[in-house]
């Protein structure tokens, strides 16, 4: 006799009894044994079920459903215990035939893919490539130039995801133009130099100012002393010469400066950027001044300038919690009255202003001394100017010679080799304008942005229209060079694929060569930023009330920290395991003041040392992590865990039921309950369970930090009766390991570093192949995975992995 359960998968599959008798092999015997009672139509758990999923493996509708069933079933979390076990060669049959199904459906649905792929440049690489092609730089997230680009799971390149609407096709002819004009100017424009120093910029002519340091006998300089909420508007005719920046471009600026820091309080900083509040900025240059007032440091830095704008271009001196308000204070200071050499001068303090420094000169708040500025630009660099070099045919270049001219443009623009015939309606709209009357380098100059506008250079095109399973080297060279450089060959990888030896020991020679290029840092700044979901941070931002240590500068250190904390494991070729635990961070002044370590000797970040008592460590106690998956009031335990699932283990689990209610504040009358406790009791839902099992331990092992990252022993409720209740950050994960606290939760999750190590690279595939995985990479993963065990799972041999991968090689 059939069972119920047989034979309504015999129904839902549109079988009849014939069906329900093939149901009794082993593989149909196995699911109506141990999955469909649960999976099935009197029980849905995880919003899966069996008997619905195809078995038409051809098509491979549900083969990610039968994945997730083979890696359960082998890992022997399915069936759960408390059901019916199948014997180890019961379970070993069922897999051996479900991977067998999922690999002879494989060819089929390789062949149904469609003969040409596309997928379009994000935004980052738009603007790379252009760089790198033309020696221009355009920055496409300027508001009114390029689309934002739509997420998938924090990256921002997967090709199902970038559509392109008639405004992106509006908004690329703008570029274009705008990218040519600044290629080929129609007028020169001369770069300025001004310098100005603290006496022009604080004191006028300063003689009157002069004349008293004579009478008071210092010998020190006049300073301009920045105090907590200044702004100054550096594009006034005072700060940066009559006009300031004119032009767009590349300005180097020079800072003397130096900064007073209180004893215990935070190091100066300055912010250098577009004001977007009386006293905030956004900043393009940030940095702290660790340099004592005694040994001024001369600071350098390069900014792009888009003109015309109405950027503040602003210096700006700030203090977090010590910032100073009030308009007593700010009109004392900003006095010609008020002079200042050196904190030790206390004949030159005005004592009836607000007072900046205690009896014995020590600051009160961290101050900026500021002796001089100096910019330059706009700047165009020899690398850039060689860039254009020759891309112009000559004024009395004939039809032929722009032939060649554009042709060769067009391949580097595409990537590939170009046919005339591909070419001929760009030349006739250059002959159109020539008739017309423009000049040849004007009318090159439409036929160059057809090239620019074309889905050749928009997209990666890979494929024709004669279906194949490979790229060719054309394609390999593309995709290799904006997975590790974020923007198109350069010569030598175009010759090397010209030349067929994109394979064997040329390709090894690429890829090193790809990855110790300074263009490789693309790679860190961006795949870090989309692996981690950095985009996250700030997107609720931390009550000031609550976290009144909290600032932009802190929030753009914390960033940092995770990209330079990547960098390093990549330039040293780390193994994998230091971004679970490690002895070190790199952190600058603001982020060691924050966490309580020892400062930095210079302003930027540096690899520092950390001790147990400082509760750091790997990527997941980094206040980026824990602030990203916080909502600005708490930290959030469950979102914390689904971060871990998905960035550290590769496991996206399923969004919530929409029924289910939120968690609700303390109430004032009830005693003082954790997150934890109020989870807990969200779990009795036994639609909630399941998942929470899985999610949970992973967040709450990071209870004691709190919604900014920082280190407490008790959770902060602001209503209810009784003492804050102390913090449990002990679990048990799915596996039955348990834990006490995150140091132990760690040392757990490095026991599993196969599996964190298979998720990581799946990761860089993913951000690779510009696509989601499937089944179908499954085997190729896995021998990346191996390759990369064999060196120990080094960050930067991985990556050379999965370039050299024969999974980097199929369309």
């Amino acid at each position: 006799m059939f069972s119920r359960s047989s034979l309504l998968l015999a129904a839902s599959l549109g079988l009849g009894l014939a069906g329900a008798a093939r149901g009794a092999e082993p593989f149909e015997a196995f699911l109506d044994t141990h999955c469909v009672r649960c999976h099935g139509p009197d029980k849905e758990k995880g919003d899966l079920r069996i008997d619905r999923l195809s078995r038409d493996f051809t098509k491979g509708a549900d083969t990610h459903h039968w994945a997730e069933v083979v890696e359960q079933v082998n890992s022997g979390e399915m069936p759960p215990k408390k059901e019916k076990r199948p014997s180890q060669a019961e379970i070993a049959a069922f897999v051996t035939s479900l991977d067998a199904r999922l690999k002879e459906g494989r060819a089929a649905r390789m062949a149904t893919r469609p003969p040409v792929t596309h997928y379009r440049l994000s935004r980052k690489e738009y603007q790379n490539t252009v760089y790198d092609l033309l020696g221009v730089r355009y920055d496409p997230a300027k508001p009114g130039e390029l689309n934002e680009d739509a997420l998938w799971h924090g990256f921002e390149r997967i090709g199902s995801q970038l559509s392109l609407s008639p405004s992106h096709v509006d908004r690329y002819y703008r570029a274009a133009e705008l990218v040519l004009d600044r290629a080929f100017p129609t007028t020169s424009v001369t770069a300025r130099k001004v310098r100005k120093t603290a006496v022009d910029l604080r004191y006028g002519t300063g003689k009157d100012q002069q004349a008293a340091l004579d009478r008071f006998g210092i010998k020190r300089p006049l300073r301009y002393l920045l105090f907590p909420g200044r702004t100054e508007t550096a594009l006034s005719p005072n700060w940066l010469g009559k006009t300031g920046p004119e032009h767009s471009g590349l300005y180097k600026f020079r800072i003397q400066a130096s900064g007073i820091r209180p004893p215990g309080g935070q190091p100066a900083h300055l912010s250098i950027g577009k004001r977007t509040g009386e006293e905030t900025v956004d900043g393009l240059i940030e940095f702290d001044l660790t340099a004592p007032e005694e040994k001024p440091q001369v600071y350098e830095f390069e900014v792009f300038l888009e003109m015309p704008t109405s950027l503040d271009f602003c210096v700006v001196a700030t203090n977090g919690v010590d910032r100073r308000k009030g308009a007593a204070f700010r009109n004392a200071l900003s006095s010609s009255q008020y002079l200042f050499t050196h904190s030790s001068e206390t004949l030159l303090l005005n004592p009836n202003a607000p007072q900046m420094f205690d009896d014995k000169g020590n600051g009160l708040f961290s101050t900026v001394l500021l002796d001089w500025i100096e910019w330059e630009g706009p700047l165009v660099t020899d690398a850039e100017k060689s860039r254009r070099d020759g891309l112009l045919p000559p004024d009395d270049a004939s039809l032929e010679v722009v032939a060649e001219h554009l042709q060769r443009f067009a391949e580097r623009a595409w990537r590939r080799p170009a046919k005339p015939e591909e070419l001929a309606t760009y030349l006739k709209a250059y002959r159109t304008e020539r008739d017309a009357g423009e000049k040849t380098a004007d009318a090159y100059r439409i036929a160059m942005q057809g090239v620019l506008t074309s889905r050749h250079f928009i997209y990666l095109v890979e494929g024709d229209p004669t279906a194949r399973a490979r790229l060719t080297d054309w394609e390999l060279a593309s995709r290799l060079s904006y997975f590790i450089w974020s923007s198109t060959p350069d010569d030598r990888l175009f010759s090397a694929a010209k030349g067929g030896t994109l394979s064997g020991d040329g390709l090894k020679k690429e890829v090193s060569r790809l990855l110790t290029d300074e263009r490789a840092n693309r790679f860190i700044d961006d795949f870090t930023r989309q692996w981690l979901q950095l985009h996250r941070l700030g997107m609720f931002p931390p009550d000031k009330k609550l976290y009144p240590n909290y600032d932009p500068w802190l929030e753009e250190s914390m960033r940092g920290e995770v990209i330079e904390y990547f960098r390093e494991m990549f330039s040293k070729n780390l193994p994998l395991d230091g971004f679970i635990e490690s002895d070190w961070t790199m952190a600058n002044p603001r982020l060691c003041d924050f966490y309580g370590l020892p400062e930095p000797k210079s302003g930027g970040f540096q690899r520092v040392a950390l001790k147990p008592e400082h509760r750091r460590g790997g990527l997941l106690t980094m206040g980026a992590v824990l602030g990203l998956t916080s909502d600005g009031t708490r930290h959030r335990p469950v979102h914390r865990g689904v971060w871990v699932s998905e960035a550290i283990f590769g496991k996206t689990p399923p969004p919530p039921p929409a029924n289910v209610s939120a968690i609700e504040p303390n109430p004032p009358e009830s005693p003082k309950a954790t997150l934890r406790q109020k989870i807990e009791a969200h779990r009795s839902d036994v639609n909630c369970a399941a998942c929470h099992a899985k999610i949970d331990p992973l967040g709450l092992a990071w209870d004691n930090y709190d919604a900014v990252g920082q280190w407490r022993t008790r959770e902060k409720v602001e209503k209810g009766i009784g003492e804050d209740p102390l913090i449990d950050p002990s679990g048990v994960l799915p596996d039955g390991r348990s834990f006490a606290d995150p140091v132990q939760f760690k040392r757990l999750l490095i026991e599993n570093r196969d599996q964190i190590a298979r998720a990581f690279i799946e990761h860089l595939c993913t951000y690779a192949l510009r696509r989601v995985l499937t089944v179908d990479d499954r085997e190729d993963i896995n021998a990346i995975a191996a390759t990369a065990k064999k060196n120990n799972y080094g960050v930067q041999d991985i990556v050379r992995a999965v370039a050299e991968s024969e999974l980097m090689r199929k369309r």
